[in-house]
C-alpha cells in the first residue's frame, strides 16, 4: 500500500512540477513580447512587422444575477449585437475554397442595393428604414470605411444575427455587447432599480443607477480584467501569437433577495387592482413580511414601471422614501404605551362625545367642557358620538376621541412621546440595500391638541418600513425586528457567501403581556362583529388581525383637503403572527377603502404559500391541488432513475436538460410548493443542451429554464409561450439567446 501511494505521489509531483514550468515559460514570454516585440516561442520580432500596432481590450466581466428567494432571476445578462457594413474595397478575408484552401476574397459591401434588399426586412420592415439603410450603404464613394445603421442595427438579436450571417453576405461585421434584462418585467421594479449602458473607450459597462442595482452597483458589477496584443492595422484582426499580456476578469456577486415569488406578483396584482378602483387613485404600495424574522416577502409601488423599457413615470419608493401622515394604524402605538404602562383595562368606558382641548397648569392635556379655541377639537371619524363606549370597543371601531382620552387621564403625554422613540419612529430603518432618502418622518408635539393628533396618525408622517418594523413588536413578544431584503450575497466563481441577511432585534419596547393584548385588539377589530368594514378582511382557514387607518393628506399651503391615503396593516394567524401584510393608497375619495377584495386575495395567497392553516389549501382557485405536504422532493444529487420514479408518482411533467444520468440541479427548488401536473425540470451532467419545445410554458418556467442551464432568454408579450427562436432539438449553449413570444 505505501508503495502504491509514493508511485501516486511521484506522478503527482511531476505533473505539478510541468505545469508550474509551461505556467513560467508562457509568463515570461508574454513578458519579453511585452518589452521587446519578440515571442520567443514562434521566434517572431512583432516590432519590426509593417502594418501591426498594439491594441489594448477591456474584459469586462459578467454583471451579478440577482435572484428571488426560490431561485428566480429577476434581473441578469442577456447578448445582443451590433452591426456594421464594411464599404472599403481594400478589406479581404481568408475563406476556404471548394477544395478546401485558404483563399483571400473580397469582405465588403459589393452591392448596396441587394443587401439593403435581403437585410432591411430582417431588421426593420419598413420603407424608410429601406431607405436609410441603402443610403448608408451607398456612402462608399464618400470615403467611409464602415457604416453602422442606427437604433435597428444596435439591438440585434440573435435569432436575427443567425438569419443575416445564413445570407452569407460580404461586408458584414456583428458585435455582441451585454446588457441587462428583467424576465418578470413590472416586478419590484422601485426595488431592484435600474442600469445604463455607459459608453467606455472601447465598449459599454454596465452601471447601476437605482434600486438595488444602484445600491450595489460595486458588488454586482465584479472586477475589470485587460489585455493587450498586437493587431493588424488594415482590419483590426488580431495577430496570431501576438498576445503582449492578458489579465482576467473576475465577474460581479450573485444576490438572492428574500422576496417569494408567488407572494410578490400577488401583491403586484393587488396593487395594480387597487390603482384601478376609481379613476383617482395617484399611488399605491405595500409589504409583506416574515413576522418572526423580518424577511420582506412581497415589496412594492405604483406606478410602476419596466427597467427593460424604461417607461419610467414616477421614480419614487413609496414604501421606503414617503414619509406620510399614516392615520389610525398609529393608534396601535398609544394603545400599547398606555397598556405596558399599568394604567389601563380595555373594558372602562370614557365619554366619546368631541373632546374640546386645552392645557392645564402643568402644560398638560386637559378636556374643556367647550370649545376653548377654533380648531382645537378632537371628533370622531363622520362625527360618530356613541354613549360611553369601551375602550376595546373605541379600537375596535377606531374612536379618536378615545386617543385623546388615553393621553388625558391613562397616560403621561411625555412618557407616550418617549414610547414613539422606543418604537424609533423618525428614525430611518437602515436596510441594507433600500435607499430611504434623506427625510425619516417627523411630529409636531408643539400644542395638546398636535400631540393627540400624532397618536391617531395625524401630524406626524412616517414611512410604510418603519411602520412595519414598529408592529413586529406585537408579533415577537415585545420585541422588534428589522426588516431586511437581502438574503445572500455570493461570489459565483468559489461559492463563498459575502452576506448573508438574519433576524435582526432592534428594541423591546413593550413587554410580552402588552404584545399578547394588542393582539387581542387587533383580533377585536376584524372579529369582533363591531364593524361590518372591517369584518371584510376575514378569510377562510386562518385567524386575522389587523388595524386599518385613513388620514387626510396635508396641503402644501397648510391645512387638509380631500386627497386621502387609506391603510390596513394585517397580522396572520392572529393567535401567534408568521406574517405581515401592509397595503396603502392614496386617491380623492374620503370614504371607505374600496380594496378590500384584492387585499383579500393577496391575503389567501400569502396563507396558502406559507401554509398558514397546517398546509390546507386556502383558495383553489389560487393554489390548486396542491401536493406534497412538505414541498417538492430534493432530486440533486441523486440519480435520474430517482427524479423519474418520484415525478411519476406525484403525476409530475418532467423535462430533463441533458443526456447525464445524474442530477445536478431542478427547478422549482426542493421543498417548494408545487400542485398536480405542474412541470418539473431537472439537469444533469452533461455539457449538452437541447432547446427543449416551450410552447405553452409559463413565464416562470422559461425563467427557471434560464436560471438552470443559464441560457439568457428574451421575453416579449404575457401569458405563456407561443413561439421559440431555436427549433426543438437545437443544440444551445450559454453563447446564444433564446427568443419567446408569449400571449
Amino acid at each position: 500500500m505505501k508503495k502504491v501511494r509514493l508511485k501516486q505521489s511521484v506522478k503527482i509531483s511531476f505533473l505539478s512540477i510541468l505545469i508550474f514550468l509551461a505556467g513560467t515559460l508562457l509568463l515570461v514570454n508574454v513578458l519579453l513580447l511585452d518589452l521587446t516585440g519578440k515571442n520567443f516561442m514562434s521566434n517572431k520580432d512583432f516590432s519590426k512587422l509593417e502594418g501591426v500596432i498594439i491594441k489594448n481590450k477591456t474584459i469586462f466581466p459578467k454583471r451579478g444575477t440577482i435572484y428571488d428567494s426560490d431561485g428566480n432571476i429577476l434581473a441578469g445578462d442577456v447578448t445582443f449585437y451590433k452591426i456594421a457594413f464594411i464599404l472599403s474595397d481594400t478589406v479581404q478575408t481568408y475563406e476556404y475554397d471548394e477544395n478546401g484552401e485558404w483563399v483571400l476574397v473580397d469582405d465588403y459591401v459589393k452591392d448596396p442595393k441587394l443587401t439593403a434588399d435581403l437585410i432591411a426586412p430582417i431588421l426593420n420592415d419598413t420603407p424608410e428604414f429601406y431607405s436609410y439603410l441603402l443610403e448608408r450603404l451607398s456612402l462608399k464613394d464618400e470615403g467611409y470605411f464602415q457604416v453602422e445603421v442606427g437604433y435597428y442595427g444596435s439591438n440585434i438579436s440573435y435569432s436575427k444575427k443567425e438569419q443575416i450571417e445564413a445570407l452569407n453576405l460580404p461586408g458584414i461585421r456583428f458585435t455582441g455587447f451585454t446588457t441587462r434584462y428583467y424576465p418578470y418585467e413590472k416586478f419590484a421594479s422601485h426595488l431592484l432599480g435600474y442600469v445604463e449602458n455607459q459608453k467606455k473607450d472601447d465598449g459599454f459597462k454596465i452601471v447601476g443607477i437605482s434600486g438595488i442595482e444602484g445600491i450595489l452597483n460595486k458588488e454586482l458589477s465584479g472586477i475589470e480584467g485587460s489585455s493587450s496584443y498586437y493587431v493588424n492595422n488594415e482590419n483590426g484582426s488580431p495577430v496570431a501569437g501576438g498576445l503582449i499580456s492578458s489579465e482576467k476578469a473576475y465577474d460581479g456577486y450573485d444576490i438572492t433577495l428574500t422576496l417569494n415569488n408567488i407572494i410578490q406578483q400577488a401583491l403586484e396584482e393587488a396593487l395594480t387592482k387597487t390603482m384601478q378602483v376609481n379613476d383617482h387613485v395617484e399611488k399605491a404600495w405595500a409589504i409583506v413580511m416574515d413576522a418572526k424574522t423580518g424577511a420582506i416577502l412581497g415589496y412594492g409601488s405604483h406606478p410602476t414601471f419596466s427597467a427593460n423599457d424604461m417607461e419610467i413615470t414616477d421614480y419614487n419608493d413609496y414604501c421606503a422614501m414617503l414619509p406620510y401622515e399614516p392615520g389610525s394604524t398609529m393608534k396601535s402605538f398609544v394603545y400599547a404605551a398606555t397598556i405596558n404602562e399599568g394604567t389601563f383595562n380595555r373594558n372602562d368606558t370614557f365619554d366619546c362625545s368631541i373632546f374640546y382641548v386645552t392645557t392645564d397648569a402643568n402644560g398638560k392635556i386637559a378636556r374643556s367642557p367647550y370649545r376653548v379655541m377654533e380648531n382645537q377639537e378632537i371628533r370622531n371619524y363622520r362625527g360618530a358620538q356613541p354613549y360611553y363606549p369601551t375602550f376595546y370597543e373605541a379600537f375596535c371601531l377606531s374612536y379618536n376621541v378615545g386617543c385623546a382620552v388615553l393621553l388625558e387621564k391613562y397616560i403621561d403625554q411625555e412618557v407616550y412621546m418617549d414610547y414613539m422613540d422606543k418604537f424609533l419612529f423618525y428614525q430611518p430603518v437602515e436596510i441594507f440595500g433600500i435607499d430611504e432618502g434623506s427625510f425619516f418622518g417627523s411630529a409636531d408635539y408643539g400644542s395638546s391638541f398636535s400631540i393627540i393628533t400624532t397618536s391617531f396618525g395625524q401630524g406626524m408622517s412616517a414611512t410604510a418600513l418603519q411602520i412595519m418594523r414598529a408592529y413586529s413588536a406585537f408579533c415577537n413578544g415585545g420585541t422588534m425586528i428589522k426588516p431586511y431584503i437581502i438574503q445572500s450575497i455570493v461570489d459565483p466563481e468559489t461559492g463563498t457567501v459575502i452576506y448573508q441577511g438574519q433576524r435582526e432585534e432592534v428594541g423591546t419596547p413593550i413587554s410580552e403581556t402588552t404584545a399578547s393584548e394588542m393582539l387581542s385588539l387587533f383580533s377585536g377589530v376584524v372579529n369582533s362583529g363591531y364593524s361590518d368594514t372591517s369584518a371584510r378582511y376575514k378569510i377562510p382557514g386562518v385567524n386575522v388581525g389587523g388595524k386599518s387607518g385613513t388620514a387626510e393628506v396635508a396641503l402644501p399651503e397648510g391645512g387638509y383637503g380631500d386627497l386621502t391615503i387609506h391603510s390596513m396593516v394585517i397580522a396572520m394567524p392572529i393567535e401567534n403572527p408568521q406574517v405581515l401584510i401592509y397595503l396603502a393608497y392614496q386617491d380623492w375619495n374620503p370614504y371607505v377603502s374600496q380594496n378590500i377584495p384584492y387585499i383579500n386575495e393577496l391575503e389567501r395567497i400569502v396563507a396558502s404559500v406559507l401554509g398558514l392553516s397546517g398546509n390546507k389549501v386556502i383558495d383553489e382557485n389560487i393554489v390548486n391541488r396542491m401536493v406534497y405536504e412538505n414541498g417538492l422532493d430534493n432530486y440533486i444529487n441523486h440519480s435520474l432513475a430517482y427524479a423519474v420514479e418520484k415525478a411519476e408518482k406525484y403525476n409530475l411533467e418532467l423535462l430533463i436538460i441533458g443526456d447525464g444520468d445524474t442530477v445536478i440541479n431542478q427547478y422549482p427548488a426542493g421543498g417548494s410548493t408545487i400542485i398536480s401536473g405542474q412541470r418539473v425540470m431537472v439537469l444533469t451532467n452533461s455539457e449538452k443542451v437541447l432547446m427543449p419545445n416551450m410552447k405553452g410554458w409559463s413565464r416562470k418556467e422559461v425563467i427557471g429554464f434560464w436560471n438552470l442551464t443559464g441560457i439568457a432568454v428574451s421575453l416579449d408579450g404575457y401569458g405563456y409561450v407561443k413561439t421559440q427562436n431555436f427549433a426543438e432539438g437545437t443544440e444551445i449553449d450559454k453563447t446564444m439567446t433564446i427568443e419567446v413570444q408569449l400571449q
